[in-house]
């Protein structure tokens, strides 16, 4: 049976094309962060924060998941756009720089959402960020100059308000800044913006907001949100440098040898693709066949 592969990226009447939809999701994200912030107190208390928005009825919560699901679907729809890029070729049609800023793009849009994660100050955030601390640390050179940077380093509610600065001011300005070098404006189609916005707020009604753990609550198995979890598999088994900075570094050097190298095209699109089997193999085990004290439940 042949599969109709361009089925998933063309524009119909009712479903609009990935890129448009990532767009549509961000701005929703941003205009609910916005209307979020006055709530949120990250010097004292992350997680007392948004454990008291949420329970404090009916609009705190909804907003809370709907700026939450704007994250993830933000996320999704530029990971489903940019395998849409690989499938068609679309990079052949860029220029290198553009290419790059394109790449740069994608990984500051995931750090905006995990950053968001990381910033609720809950015990699965504090695991992760004990886990990038970790990984910050094999970097030669940089790795304590970045850590500082991006997480902080003077107690958890300091880590928790600096990288909730970055994720409500430099990491969404610089999306928005390469969003607009990108597609040269920021303003998502209407019919879309309504589209994502009733998908999200469907969504909202149906699924329960998720704030995590207390901090300090026991905890046997701790697991971070969907697109973490392929790491926190790989970190058991393998070493931190292998897991958490060359298989990352990897899959940024392979998308950029795409239009440095083209020549090689084949081999670097067939590298990427064991990447990413590899990982969702990984989110595979982590996430169903883990079990409360992190066995494999299949032995």
């Amino acid at each position: 049976m042949k599969i109709n592969r361009e089925f998933w990226y063309r524009r119909s009447l009712w479903m609009p094309g990935w890129g448009e939809l990532s767009l549509s999701a961000l701005l929703i994200g941003l205009f609910s962060g916005l209307v979020l912030i006055p709530f949120f107190n990250t010097p004292q208390a992350p997680f007392e924060s948004v454990t008291r928005l949420v329970s404090s009825g009916f609009f705190g919560s909804w907003l809370y998941q709907v700026h939450a699901l704007s994250g993830d679907v933000f996320l999704i729809t530029m990971i489903l756009h940019g395998l849409e890029y690989l499938d068609k070729k679309s990079y052949r049609d860029y220029q290198f720089k553009a290419w790059l800023l394109l790449i740069l793009l994608g990984v500051a849009g995931l750090w905006l959402v995990f950053s968001g994660f990381l910033s609720r100050g809950s015990l699965e955030s504090e695991s992760a960020i004990y886990i990038l601390h970790g990984i910050f640390g094999q970097m030669p050179g940089i790795g304590l100059l970045l850590s500082h940077m991006l997480l902080g380093s003077d107690g958890q509610n300091a880590v928790v308000t600096v990288i909730y600065q970055h994720h409500a001011a430099s990491l969404t300005i610089l999306t928005l800044i390469l969003t607009f070098v990108h597609i040269q404006r920021l303003k998502a189609e209407r019919y879309t913006f309504y589209y994502t916005l009733a998908v999200i707020t469907v969504l909202s009604l149906i699924l329960p907001p998720d704030i995590g753990r207390m901090p300090g609550s026991p905890a046997f198995h701790i697991a971070g949100p969907w697109y973490f979890i392929g790491l926190q598999e790989m970190l058991v088994w393998l070493p931190v440098w292998f897991s958490g900075l060359f298989i990352p570094l990897a899959a940024i050097i392979l998308l950029l040898l795409l239009q440095y190298f083209p020549d090689f095209e084949r081999v670097w699109l067939r590298l990427l693709i064991l990447l990413a089997l590899f990982y969702l193999a990984e989110t595979f085990t982590g996430f169903f066949l883990r079990g409360a004290d992190w066995p494999i439940l299949m032995r």
